[in-house]
């Protein structure tokens, strides 16, 4: 049974969550009103995980995370309505070390909160189930390529029509940002990136991997191209299909189907789309996240003759996609996260297409 420790300064949402959590089969050992008491409890309790509210008294959220995460590293998920406010304080808590995140309704309405009874289970299940011994956080701010990232040659032999897809669930943001960080500009990659994420988030995180790349990098916003040194998030809600392949330039569009995975957007139906209208060179590239999404579409492109890489058990923070990945599709790289994106260009060297 999963130990879970709740840390929420609203006594209504610690009852709900607790009632919740328990309904699912968690084991809730201990609540904590206040920063102070959830970082005492985490220590004393040990337990598998535990959800943090980022506004807290006496010790923030934030603060709770980089000192637990310092002294007994725990998994942790941030379920706080100040998320939806303001996503910065939820990409800080992932910086941090949080695992994952999840909006709650604004204000003490535990009504509306139940209606998220089986997403919040699942999702606390997943991130007790993450590794966390080896992560540490990480600076907030650009990352600068010549300070923080490997310089990755593209010689003139480099193909000059490769198109990439990237997946990732839980875990997946921080790994996300760090791939498109180390991508050299000069390899002309057309990339599209679909992230697990609500829509709430989706656009900040897209402004915060355009600040982080060298690409320019934007939230899909329906219909449109993408070409050479261009890059799309998928935007929280949709799935992103790519409809067409003309003049260098991919086409994609929204696509309001059924959820895949029960998730939406799905990576699936990224790579299977592409693999549908995308001539050229073709690669997809799954990350950490719970579940089965990516599998199908990397064995998609496999069909269509293009390459798959998977990232690598130690490195994905839940080993969810990767292994689905990794069982039902012939992988042509199994990577750390650290030399993702020099196999993506790797990938890519020599192939003719």
């Amino acid at each position: 049974m999963v130990r879970a420790v709740i840390a929420d300064d609203s006594a209504v949402m610690r009852e709900t969550l607790g009632r919740i959590l328990e309904d699912g089969g968690i084991e809730v050992v201990g609540r904590a009103k206040d920063g102070v008491e959830a970082v005492e409890a985490i220590d004393r309790l040990e337990p598998d995980v535990a959800t943090i509210d980022i506004q807290m008294p006496r010790k923030t959220g934030h603060e709770v995370i980089e000192e637990v995460m310092a002294e007994n590293p725990t998994p942790m998920l941030v379920i706080s309505s100040h998320t939806t406010r303001n996503a910065d304080a939820t990409f800080e808590a992932l910086e941090k070390g949080a695992v994952d995140f999840i909006a709650k309704p604004s204000g003490d309405n535990s009504v509306d909160i139940w209606s998220q009874q089986d997403e919040i289970v699942e999702r606390v299940c997943a991130v007790a189930g993450a590794d966390v011994s080896r992560e540490e956080s990480e600076p907030t701010g650009r990352r600068t390529r010549t300070a923080q990232t490997p310089t990755i040659d593209v010689d003139d032999e480099f193909p000059n029509d490769p198109t990439v897809i990237i997946g990732a669930s839980t875990g997946g943001p921080r790994v996300v940002e760090r791939v498109l960080a180390e991508l050299p500009k000069r390899a002309g990659l057309r990339i599209l990136v679909v992230q697990h994420m609500a829509d709430h988030y989706t656009g900040r995180f897209a402004s915060r991997l355009n600040d982080r790349t060298d690409y320019e990098l934007r939230e899909s916003s329906g219909r449109e191209r993408i070409g050479p040194g261009e890059a799309v998030l998928a935007k929280g809600g949709t799935h992103l299909a790519v409809t067409g392949f003309r003049n260098g330039s991919v086409v994609v569009d929204h696509d309001d189907g059924p959820k895949r995975h029960n998730v939406k957007p799905a990576i699936d139906v990224t790579m299977e789309t592409a693999a549908e209208r995308v001539d050229g060179n073709l690669l997809g590239v799954v990350m950490t996240g719970m579940g089965a999404d990516g599998a199908d579409g990397l064995a998609a492109i496999k069909a269509a003759g293009g390459k798959a890489i998977a990232q690598d058990e130690a490195t994905s923070r839940v080993y969810g996609m990767p292994k689905v990945a990794a069982e039902q599709v012939d992988l042509d790289m199994v990577l750390p996260k650290d030399r993702l994106a020099e196999g993506i260009t790797n990938a890519f060297r020599g192939w003719s297409g």
